[in-house]
């Protein structure tokens, strides 16, 4: 017998088995898995004041997270964090790019970096859109 169970403070390692189970069956579909990648921003001392998390198979890159310390914000760093990105997924084959923001967010700064809207959930949190691009 199964049930379900809601959990609000859920373990990683239950949480990896979900992952790894969706993993799997893209995986047998496809043949391939996604591969995570990440890019620093650190200072001299190796600390982190901004960074990049994506995903890529062999022809798209997902930017699932793009941050920027607010003191750096507006200087290029998230222009550069966003093109060497670009530049690994394109030197491992990809010619796709997706990222999704929130309205209040980084919207016009993809679109100043090439990126086009390719859709919008109105209303999707706390009265803000979810937009594609």
């Amino acid at each position: 017998m199964y049930k379900l169970v809601v959990d609000h403070t859920p373990s990683q390692a239950d949480n990896d088995v979900v992952k790894e189970g969706l993993i799997k069956c893209f995986e047998a579909k496809f043949g391939e898995r996604d591969k995570q990648f990440s890019i620093f921003l650190k200072n001299d001392s190796e600390k982190v004041f901004g960074g990049i998390q994506a995903f890529m198979d062999t022809e798209s890159v997902y930017i699932d997270v793009l941050w920027v310390e607010e003191i750096l914000q507006k200087q290029g760093y998230g222009t550069k964090l966003l093109g060497a990105a670009e530049r690994e997924a394109i030197e491992n084959g990809c010619i796709f790019s997706l990222a999704d923001t929130w309205d209040f967010q980084a919207e016009e700064f993809y679109l100043k970096n090439g990126y086009e809207r390719i859709g919008e959930i109105k209303n999707y949190w706390h009265g803000h859109s979810k937009i594609f691009l």
